[in-house]
């Protein structure tokens, strides 16, 4: 006959509920863990993933994406500046989202508007000079309305903006944006026809090798030679034509440009000009 020892003896009803009660400790601590990491998931998805549909307004055009982040398009009403209310009239804003971050509207001035905001032709990353910030370029056109539109003008009007980006923000470039400026496809006056340079990718890239392209960054003067009669205009705009013209082999130096115009400095014998040239009238002295 088998004998047991009370002291050593374990009823089987205590073993199993020792191994449910360890198993179930230890699905909780796992089920915990679980629980935590999708929580952390969770949260960083709600940070991170914010789209350019999150951000009110008409989407126009497929987000860009550059290594940063991701810049969006968005049609949205003008506010009031009185009232903060919104208008009837809309303009198109640019925000950029960074990896991990929340929308924000770009720096500075936006783009143009008219009666509409008109369309983006193009929008790409470029490089300008020895510059290394991160440059974005938007080709972006308007058809003007009859009544505001310039005489013998296409009506189609283009403007060239550039940003700068940062890994958290975008801004407005005012000197490469003014260097690129805006204008009429094409206006006429009398015998001087005008076409807006700067409405597709290829021709501001190829804008880089310009002789005046120095002045997309920084102010300078530019020797330059007159390569024909040239007449001189008091702005850059052909509607600002003088009597006044400078001839082959005469030299200038240009200071800035925008659209196509240089502005020259001219010392002749009469006194000093400060006046406009369609920069094609010139060749730079170096």
């Amino acid at each position: 006959m088998a004998l047991h020892n009370q002291e050593n003896w374990i009823n089987p009803r205590e073993i199993v509920a020792w191994k449910f009660a360890h198993k179930s400790h230890r699905d909780t601590k796992i089920i915990s863990i679980i629980l935590a990491a999708l929580t952390f998931i969770i949260t960083q998805s709600a940070w991170a993933g914010f789209t350019c549909s999150d951000i009110h307004g008409e989407q126009i055009r497929q987000p860009l994406l550059t290594n940063p982040g991701r810049i969006c398009f968005i049609k949205q009403p003008i506010l009031d500046q009185a009232s903060g209310t919104p208008t009837d009239a809309e303009e198109i804003n640019l925000y950029f989202i960074p990896k991990d971050g929340k929308p924000e509207k770009a720096k500075d001035r936006g783009l143009l508007y008219d009666e509409s905001p008109g369309q983006i032709v193009d929008a790409f990353l470029l490089q300008i000079g020895g510059d290394d910030t991160r440059k974005i370029a938007i080709i972006q056109s308007i058809e003007i309305r009859n009544s505001l539109a310039e005489p013998n003008s296409s009506g189609k009007y283009y403007s060239v903006a550039i940003f700068d980006q940062s890994d958290t923000s975008l801004q407005r470039n005012e000197r490469a944006s003014e260097w690129f400026g805006d204008g009429y496809s094409k206006v006429t006056s009398g015998d001087i026809t005008y076409e807006f340079p700067y409405t597709t990718r290829e021709s501001i890239e190829m804008a880089r090798t310009s002789s005046f392209s120095l002045l997309m960054a920084r102010r300078v003067a530019i020797p330059v030679k007159i390569k024909a009669k040239s007449y001189l205009y008091e702005g850059p705009n052909i509607q600002d034509r003088t009597k006044r013209y400078l001839i082959r082999g005469d030299n200038a130096m240009v200071d800035k440009a925008t659209g196509g115009w240089c502005h020259v400095n001219y010392n002749g014998r009469r006194g000093p000009l400060q006046m406009w040239l369609m920069c094609d009238a010139l060749a730079a002295s170096r």
